[in-house]
């Protein structure tokens, strides 16, 4: 997934491509084991989401922090 996140943006450089882990948030899929809320883990993907015109663009994003890989 890092990887396509990179062909991906160096593919289309007008659109800011990305990629993100909200975290371990509690829902279904976790049997509501996780740490984090709904909202705090949807936090992330719509900051994201929401990024203007020009923003860095190829990243991986651990919640609100890039990540290397």
């Amino acid at each position: 997934m890092n990887a396509y996140t990179r062909i991906l943006a160096k593919k289309y450089p007008t659109f800011c491509i990305n990629s993100v882990c909200p975290g371990y948030v509690k829902t279904d899929i976790t049997a509501n084991t996780g740490f984090l809320t709904v909202e705090e883990g949807a936090a992330s993907p719509v900051r994201l989401a929401l990024l203007p015109n020009g923003s860095p663009s190829g990243l991986f994003y651990i919640r609100t922090d890039v990540a290397s890989f």
